[in-house]
């Protein structure tokens, strides 16, 4: 528990961070994107919020400073929901370049090649069974959620079907942190998934130790029985981060740019009338509704930077959309636009903090949008006023539903 700490009151903001911001972000970013760092009051203390493009660059570099790995800091149980496992996104280099290595055969550009085909099939063969059952179906539940499962668990991670829902279960589970009060304890039926899902990983290291397989899983436990580069908790840690920390960025972008598509029948048309700006509708619909709602630091030591006192321990929230809404890089920031075609966003992080799996989300969100788009030219929301419900963990901006018509 801090002691006595002496800070700023005038640096703090009167905002609800996640909540009412993370719920209608755009007047607040607007603002923010070319603020200096400020505070947020979380259980009578100060946290810090870091929002303009260059100190987010800078906090993401200056793991010194900047630290990856989690602290304790009154208020900040709702961001343990990997329960201490040393997991990529809590560590900082060296460690993390060498848990990312084992990571990263599985989201190489020549593995996205060889599953593109997959994925077109996949999500042909979803919008055929959408056809056949009538005129409305939800993106969601119908479209991106079943493909994030298929893409990340199948063909990823080559983990059997029926083994999906435990992780599905957890990812899932990971989205009611964001409602846990301080001391709280995890929902339950998270904490069984989540023993599940230990279990399972510790059946399948077994299995590859006594039958060695050259898959991702097979890779990791070389790595740590053979040349002893990984803990036995680093590799608990890696295998399921991997099966359960994509589903957000796969499913939510295409269903946010579905969403700012339908809100702008303009823009719809002008996809309709030019199928070759569907990259540049993904990256405008990534710069506005960033899936990684907050990249999570923590000061390593009392400093000052750019006038505000960051204290030992304190949590730092680095908002990723902020930047995006920077009226002097983007003009009319809140205009969705797709001949805007963005460039050099933090959307994904930044250097060796740029995730991981970033050009398969936007892979996959580019061949949703254009199926969709391209198999049903009347495609509508049912009320152009919809905005959806925000959900996901204290990291994450996710979308519950997305309604659509199809005439």
């Amino acid at each position: 528990m801090p002691d006595g700490i002496n800070f700023d009151i005038g640096k703090v903001e009167d905002a609800d961070v996640f909540g009412e911001v993370k719920r209608n972000p755009g007047p607040y970013l607007v603002k923010w994107s070319q603020q200096a760092p400020f505070y947020v009051m979380v259980a009578g203390l100060p946290q810090a919020v870091v929002t303009r493009y260059g100190d987010q660059k800078q906090a993401l570099e200056d793991y010194a400073r900047f630290s990856s790995a989690k602290r304790k800091w009154p208020g900040t149980e709702k961001f343990n929901y990997y329960r201490g496992l040393p997991v990529i996104t809590d560590n900082d280099p060296p460690a993390q370049g060498r848990l990312r290595r084992l990571m990263a055969p599985a989201f190489s550009a020549r593995k996205l090649v060889a599953m593109e085909a997959q994925i077109e099939e996949f999500v042909r063969r979803r919008l055929d069974k959408i056809a056949a059952a009538g005129n409305d179906f939800d993106v969601v539940t119908d479209l991106s959620h079943p493909l994030a499962a298929y893409i990340l668990l199948g063909l990823c991670l080559d983990l059997p079907e029926e083994v999906w829902p435990i992780f599905v279960r957890i990812s899932r589970g990971m989205a009611a942190f964001n409602q846990l009060a301080p001391g709280a304890s995890p929902p339950q039926d998270y904490l069984d998934a989540w023993d599940e899902g230990y279990r399972y990983c510790e059946q399948l290291i077994e299995s590859r130790r006594r039958v060695p397989k050259d898959d991702i899983i097979g890779n990791i436990v070389a790595a740590s029985d053979q040349e002893g580069r990984v803990s036995g908790d680093e590799m608990f840690a890696t295998m399921l981060v991997m099966y359960t920390a994509g589903f957000g960025g796969i499913q939510n972008t295409a269903a946010y740019a579905l969403w700012r598509l339908c809100k702008d029948p303009a823009q719809l048309a002008l996809l309709q009338q030019d199928m070759s700006l569907v990259t540049a509708v993904v990256a405008e619909s990534v710069r506005m509704d960033t899936n990684a709602w907050t990249v999570l630091r923590w000061a390593t030591r009392d400093f000052e930077y750019e006038g505000l006192q960051f204290f030992e321990n304190m949590p730092i929230h680095l908002i990723s959309a902020a930047p995006n809404y920077d009226p002097t890089i983007f003009e009319d920031p809140l205009r969705f636009d797709i001949r805007r075609k963005p460039q050099d966003l933090v959307s994904f992080g930044h250097g060796v903090h740029h995730c991981i799996g970033s050009l398969l989300a936007k892979m996959t969100g580019r061949i949703a949008v254009q199926q969709v788009v391209e198999r049903f030219p009347e495609l509508r929301l049912p009320d152009v006023g919809f905005y959806p419900e925000i959900v996901g963990g204290p990291k994450e901006r996710g979308i519950r539903s997305m309604p659509m018509c199809t005439r």
